[in-house]
């Protein structure tokens, strides 16, 4: 019988996915069912998660149901997230005994930067870091402080940014910020919590449920704005997130999927 040393490298790993009851990250839950992966879907509520589960069911009918764990967890609320998440990284390894291989972090909350800096203020900028940088340094303290997570080059601790610090939109300077902030963050992180690698996706616009919420017009003036003309499906990135999982020796880097709308 043949062994497949590439296509099997995630079969049987726990991975862990914040944010992964929609868009990018339900796309990547999916490709690990596909793998072979155990999966723990996390969002913010019990409905979101269920929703999840019977949509990933209804697609992948022949799959274990023991394959796919789920786990809510609200990640807006800072002041006692750390907490919080080291209660669900031990329930997650408690139901069998197995440790953490992965963790994917796709989370996000919707927010208005339309005023530019002079629409900004400090709660606001508190809204959109808490999701997108706030959880993330919570998520590296109670990885670095347990035994929740394999410690390994074989493990990794991949987080989602954007293109906005490479090329900003006139009213984006928090945003610009945000995604700066989390290049810095993996690289340093990647330093701290060696031999655990960290990396950071940076996504351009993606045909996901944020998405479609746009109005056409605005839809097709995005994808013109790109070299292939077109806007990304969750399934394209997903493949992003599966090649920082596979690539035990890729760590302290960014990779950039946005269809060359940063160099268009």
């Amino acid at each position: 019988m043949t062994t497949f040393k590439y296509i099997n490298k995630l079969q049987g790993k726990r991975v862990l996915i914040f944010g992964g009851t929609s868009g990018i990250g339900h796309a990547v839950a999916e490709a690990l069912l596909e793998h072979g992966a155990k999966i723990v879907i996390s969002g913010s509520t019990t409905e979101s998660v269920q929703r999840a589960i019977a949509r990933l069911q209804k697609a992948y009918p022949d799959v274990n149901p023991e394959r796919i764990v789920t786990a809510v967890c609200d990640l807006v609320q800072t002041d006692t997230l750390e907490d919080r998440l080291r209660e669900l990284l031990k329930e997650v390894v408690s139901k069998d005994e197995q440790k953490i291989d992965h963790i994917v972090f796709t989370a996000g909350n919707r927010f208005d930067v339309a005023g530019g800096i002079t629409g900004t203020d400090i709660p606001l900028v508190n809204s959109i870091m808490a999701v997108r940088v706030y959880a993330p340094i919570l998520i590296a303290r109670v990885i670095a402080t347990t035994d929740y997570v394999t410690k390994s080059a074989s493990t990794s601790f991949t987080f989602t940014s954007g293109t906005a610090h490479t090329r900003p939109r006139k009213t984006w300077p928090i945003i610009a910020m945000m995604s700066g902030a989390l290049q810095g963050l993996a690289t340093g992180l990647a330093v701290e919590l060696a031999p655990i690698r960290v990396n950071v996706v940076n996504p351009g616009l993606f045909k996901t449920e944020l998405a479609s919420e746009w109005v056409p017009e605005a839809l097709e003036a995005a994808s013109n704005m790109t070299l292939t003309k077109r806007l990304g499906q969750p399934e394209d990135i997903a493949e992003a997130y599966l090649y920082f999982m596979k690539d035990a020796s890729v760590d302290g880097t960014a990779l950039v999927s946005d269809n060359g709308k940063v160099v268009a």
